[in-house]
């Protein structure tokens, strides 16, 4: 029997879905609403709850002067900062936790704002990665990465993977990543003016977001992908065609996304052009692998995959799970290893070039180490890859710069009818914080910059990274430093990031001067006579793209070659 579609039909068939799912939103509204408000008459801290908004109201207060591109991580800021007005007059502190009703905007959260909470989920229990990571990560990777498993799964991949990046692993990788580092030194060395003067603007953000994905390409495959300077691999342009299409929350805003035939399409498209892109570089790896080829220059994360399988059971070598496995693992590491890292070094460079004696002292330290020559710098760290561990002083700007300009907060889901309690010293010791409808969310943005667990927080200071004395008021103090997370689920690239950071500041910080170029990209982009975006009075912050926060207009900078 033939089917007569008519144009009737399918909207009448729209005109379902829009009201099932108008009819889901509600009825999640209503037991989210109900959730929290029974929370609020057991005396749990809370911002003022609406039985209809839940915190939809105070939210869009907080944020109401903020760029509607600033990135979700500045609400916890304001939260921190104006807890006084918020929370009832009876409390003396901050909750070390806060709830946040933001539904259908987002999942109701749990926002853990003292460290020693976060502790609670991340390190004393290992709680599961929340079910929107595994969300995400879905079309990418069919969940079959280290990212998205769980339990003794999860306790397997992880071991796997923690070879690959161990510091030996890195060290021996060193002298090829240093090609890809040269690459981009020489490439902003081109952008330079001449005879000592700026060049033109241009965005940082999408020189570094080049160069990281050569870095973790060489890193992963020992393939050269050149994105630095050739057009983009169909392997990147497809990664990156990609991303924005993910998605961490399904809500209100993205809902229709699952029903759209070309997002589908173009997700399903964009995995299948990177599998096959990456398929015979996978497959050669793993037949000189079993043909008894050791890689040359040490090796690859792929390298190390294949041979751990083959040693945990020589039967599970060329299967074809294995090999999808690989795949899947590759796509995600090339995805982790690329977007965080940019963002980082686009935040080095703008406080370097805001804090001139650090800088002298960092360059100095290069000096020593590598010897005056900047030029002779590469050379000096091939025919010493330990060097790169022997600079203190430029490791402690790191991680100066990743605590104030932090990226990436873990979401970790509770099990049912789990509590956090509140910590010693935070003023709420005992009290229970019911996890049940909310995905924890480590508040390490707000954490970072809170007076309670740092002194002088605002202030760029590495000497708080050298001290070792515990009862110097700089030194850190334990839990709060999070950038890359703690516990057994920390971020297992975080050594790689260091390393290839320190490499482009080690190359480029004696040979260049990076200033942000604000007027001349007004002009260029025609926003001399509009009103400009800022954060506090500042041009450049955090924006929201999707998944980690970016740099505002991919921060516009000029260079000139530095005179010393």
């Amino acid at each position: 029997m033939a089917i007569d579609l008519t144009i009737g039909h399918v909207f009448t068939a729209a005109g379902w879905l829009l009201a099932a799912t108008v009819l889901w939103y509600l009825y999640r509204a209503y037991v989210v609403r109900s959730h929290f408000q029974r929370l609020q008459r057991q005396g749990v801290p809370m911002l003022p709850h609406h039985p209809i908004l839940g915190h939809l109201g105070v939210v869009g207060m907080l944020m109401k002067d903020m760029p509607r591109d600033v990135h979700g991580d500045y609400l916890m800021l304001l939260i921190q900062d104006n807890w006084r007005e918020l929370f009832d007059k009876k409390y003396t502190s901050c909750p070390p936790a806060v709830y946040l009703d933001m539904w259908p905007a987002s999942m109701p959260m749990l926002l853990s704002m003292n460290p020693d909470m976060t502790a609670q989920f991340t390190q004393d229990v290992n709680m599961e990665k929340a079910a929107a990571q595994g969300n995400f990560l879905r079309p990418f990777t069919r969940n079959i990465d280290i990212a998205s498993s769980h339990g003794a799964a999860w306790k397997k991949l992880r071991r796997r993977m923690n070879l690959g990046f161990s510091p030996q692993a890195i060290r021996a990788r060193l002298p090829a990543l240093m090609e890809e580092v040269e690459v981009f030194r020489d490439i902003m060395v081109s952008r330079a003016g001449k005879d000592g003067g700026w060049g033109s603007v241009f965005t940082l953000e999408e020189l570094v977001t080049m160069l990281t994905l050569d870095f973790i390409g060489r890193f992963t495959l020992d393939i050269r992908l050149n994105e630095q300077t050739t057009p983009l691999t169909p392997m990147s342009a497809a990664m990156l065609d990609t991303l924005p299409r993910l998605r961490v929350f399904t809500h209100i805003g993205n809902v229709w996304s699952l029903f759209n035939p070309w997002v589908r399409f173009k997700l399903w498209y964009n995995v299948r052009i990177m599998d096959t892109w990456l398929a015979p570089f996978l497959q050669k790896r793993r037949d000189d692998l079993t043909a008894g080829k050791p890689p040359s220059g040490g090796a690859t994360l792929v390298d190390t995959l294949f041979q751990t399988i083959a040693t945990e059971n020589p039967a599970d070598a060329n299967t074809t799970e294995t090999f999808d496995y690989v795949v899947a693992e590759t796509k995600h590491t090339l995805f982790a290893g690329h977007e965080t890292t940019a963002f980082s070094l686009a935040w080095l460079f703008r406080t370097l070039a805001h804090e001139p004696t650090i800088l002298k002292r960092m360059m100095a330290e290069h000096d020593t180490v590598l010897g005056p020559d900047p030029n002779a710098a590469a050379d000096r760290l091939r025919e010493a890859p330990h060097l790169i561990g022997q600079l203190p002083y430029t490791t402690a700007v790191i991680k100066e710069s990743l605590r104030i300009h932090t990226n990436v907060g873990t979401l970790r889901a509770a099990p049912p009818g789990a509590s956090l309690y509140g910590p010693a010293g935070s003023g709420y010791e005992g009290v229970a914080f019911p996890t049940d409808q909310c995905v924890l969310w480590d508040g390490n943005f707000a954490i970072h910059r809170n007076p309670a667990y740092w002194s002088r927080p605002l202030e760029f200071l590495p000497e708080r990274w050298l001290t070792t004395d515990k009862d110097d008021p700089l030194h850190p103090r334990r839990n709060a430093y999070r950038p890359f997370e703690q516990g057994p689920r920390n971020c297992i690239g975080q050594h790689m990031a260091m390393t290839e950071m320190t490499m482009v500041l080690v190359l480029v910080v004696r040979t260049l001067e990076v200033e942000e170029a604000w007027d001349e990209w007004d002009a260029k982009t025609l926003k001399t006579n509009k009103k400009k975006d800022t954060v506090w009075g500042d041009r450049l912050y955090q924006v929201s793209k999707h998944g980690p926060p970016h740099v505002k207009d991919g921060m516009p900078v000029h260079v000139r070659l530095r005179q010393r």
